[in-house]
């Protein structure tokens, strides 16, 4: 065998060698295997906002998207309207289960510090003066928290999220109605919460 032939042969030799199969694990300890059921296993690295320091400051507002709208089509996406009247800092936690346009209005004396949005289905963030503090989750794209935070009501899930994604709980739930919420103001027939953080 000339020199040329033996490295090309020992180096598919060694190849082939390594193609079997390995040796199963070793079983797990008892313990080990019940370690992850106590958290959610979320990798919660991947759900910050970019560029967004905790605790976020300001109150904290989870808008629920609820049921879609009476007139949405399947297949589209909603679109959901959040007026936010509230003076000084705060942040919005959006979430629906279906595909969702979340149309934001913040009032000139509201500083928006972030926001994160999260469904089943997509969910894009739309309107003027936002801020780049935003993120878009998505179950469907198979991203780590998309999810419709408030399937089965607000419960230690949402807590969780509200702490590793905002540095704190949250403010105050609100419901849409009819596609739309109003956050903040005097007028006695706005929007009113439906929960309130811990």
């Amino acid at each position: 065998m000339t020199h040329r032939l033996f490295l090309p042969l020992l180096s598919l030799t060694l190849l082939l060698g390594a193609c079997g199969e390995a040796p199963a694990p070793a079983a797990a300890p008892e313990t080990a295997a019940a370690a992850p059921a106590a958290g959610s296993g979320v990798d919660w690295s991947r759900c910050r906002i970019p560029h967004v320091g905790l605790p976020v400051p300001g109150r904290l507002f989870v808008i629920d998207g609820g049921r879609p709208t009476p007139e949405s089509e399947p297949g589209r996406e909603s679109i959901r309207r959040v007026d936010v009247r509230v003076p000084g800092p705060v942040a919005l936690l959006l979430t629906a289960p279906d595909a969702t346009a979340w149309h934001v209005r913040v009032s000139p004396e509201t500083q928006l510090r972030a926001i994160f949005a999260s469904g089943q289905q997509s969910q894009r963030i739309t309107g003027q003066g936002l801020g780049n503090a935003r993120l878009t989750q998505s179950q469907v794209f198979g991203e780590p928290c998309g999810r419709y935070w408030l399937e089965g009501g607000a419960g230690p899930a949402l807590a969780e999220l509200t702490q590793e994604v905002f540095g704190r709980p949250h403010d105050a739930i609100y419901e849409m109605r009819i596609g739309s919420v109003i956050i903040g103001g005097t007028d006695p027939d706005l929007d009113q919460p439906v929960g309130r953080g811990d």
